[in-house]
């Protein structure tokens, strides 16, 4: 059976994240087809987003930039 369809998350750093939000839990439980809100819940949290990956490498450059 494909992992995917499943209904089950696999990266362990978002089932670390479910086990310290049990609201997820009983959400999960009633609504499973929500499985992917919780891993854009995850990334928004702790800053893995498309955005916050350019805000970061922006960053990154204006430090090398004070170094040249």
């Amino acid at each position: 059976m494909n992992q995917q369809n499943s209904g089950m998350i696999t990266d362990p750093r978002v089932r670390e994240y479910l086990r310290f939000h049990p609201k997820w839990y009983l959400i999960l439980s009633r609504y499973p087809d929500r499985k992917n809100d919780i891993v854009d819940e995850f990334k928004i949290e702790n800053k893995l987003t498309l955005a916050d990956r350019i805000e970061k490498i922006g960053f990154m450059l204006q430090m090398l930039e004070m170094f040249i």
